[in-house]
């Protein structure tokens, strides 16, 4: 049977180890966010606020992307979602690439979460899925929605 005090000091690890993890989403929350909004770079891309604990983006003022971390207790896995729905239904965001948050704040054990520069490549690399789907719907003249569905992960 455990005491009082280890159990203490088993709630005082797990909640450091958990609150760690939230500052270094919240540091690369705050990376991506200012390397976006500070770019220069023409992609059609802005930063839309979210009342959730997601990061968005809209891309060609109609595509929205939402990041977060799994809803997973402690969980490392950075998820990047793609809306499916028309604007005037409830948003359903679904998967199309991960990535994981180390404790050493690094993303898929490489990226610095706190060098804005290679949290956007990194963050330029998991969406240039999508837009490389738009550029081949629009450049074959074929509906973009089966394109883009191709990219979700299936559950």
């Amino acid at each position: 049977m455990s005491t009082l005090s280890e159990l203490t000091s088993k709630a005082d690890y797990i909640a450091s180890k958990n609150n760690h993890l939230k500052s270094q989403w919240h540091t690369y929350q705050n990376s991506l966010i200012q390397a976006i909004t500070t770019s220069n770079k023409k992609i059609n891309h802005e930063f839309t606020c979210s009342e959730e604990q997601d990061i968005r983006f809209t891309l060609f003022n109609h595509f929205s992307v939402s990041i977060h971390l799994s809803d997973d207790f402690y969980s490392q896995d950075v998820i990047y979602s793609l809306n499916m729905t028309p604007a005037s239904e409830e948003p359903d965001f679904i998967a199309f690439a991960h990535a994981k948050l180390s404790e050493d704040g690094r993303l898929d054990g490489t990226v610095d979460i706190r060098d804005k520069n290679a949290v956007q490549e990194h963050y330029l690399n998991k969406i240039s899925a999508i837009y490389q789907c738009l550029f081949d719907s629009l450049h074959n003249n074929q509906p973009v929605l089966p394109q883009l569905e191709k990219l979700l992960i299936q559950a």
